[in-house]
């Protein structure tokens, strides 16, 4: 399996054998849509998809993303940074862990309801939860509460 190094990040494809003209190809955007997965060793990893709009657009898809080392140390906001500018296009969140990640849980959920406020990702697709351009603040704010108050209960059940 081809294994190509681009722009600080190792890539490879996801699923089957991709060579490494086609990576590039896919990379720079110009190949077919394939799930690929990244790794930016001791850093962060994961996988996604990159696809170009009718319009010509680039939509990058995350799937799996997962920070490697120190939690809440801005690597994740980096990483996201630098995958919206490498790409340049939007950056969609699909089912962020709750079916590729053993365990999702809500304190995840608020880093992703977090990223969508500060326009590092533009839209989450998650099981119960949609955040998509265009929503009012009043409902982001309902869905960060009730993050939080499912946070407080699971602690609350886990201490008894």
């Amino acid at each position: 399996m081809a294994v190509v190094e681009w722009k600080g990040i190792k890539w490879k494809a996801a699923h089957g054998d991709l060579s490494v003209p086609e990576l590039l190809t896919i990379l720079k955007g110009f190949g077919p849509m394939e799930v690929l997965e990244f790794e930016n060793p001791g850093c962060y990893r994961g996988q996604l998809s990159l696809c170009l709009t009718e319009e010509g657009k680039k939509e990058i898809s995350l799937y799996i993303f997962e920070v490697l080392g120190p939690k809440r140390a801005g690597i994740g906001r980096a990483a996201l940074h630098h995958l919206r500018k490498m790409f340049k296009g939007e950056l969609y969140v699909e089912d962020p862990g709750i079916i590729r990640v053993e365990k999702a849980t809500e304190e995840s959920l608020l880093f992703w309801v977090k990223m969508f406020r500060e326009g590092l990702v533009d839209a989450v697709d998650w099981e119960n939860i949609s955040l998509y351009p265009g929503m009012s603040g009043a409902e982001l704010t309902r869905i960060e509460e009730d993050l939080r108050k499912s946070m407080e209960s699971q602690r609350s059940v886990a201490g008894k």
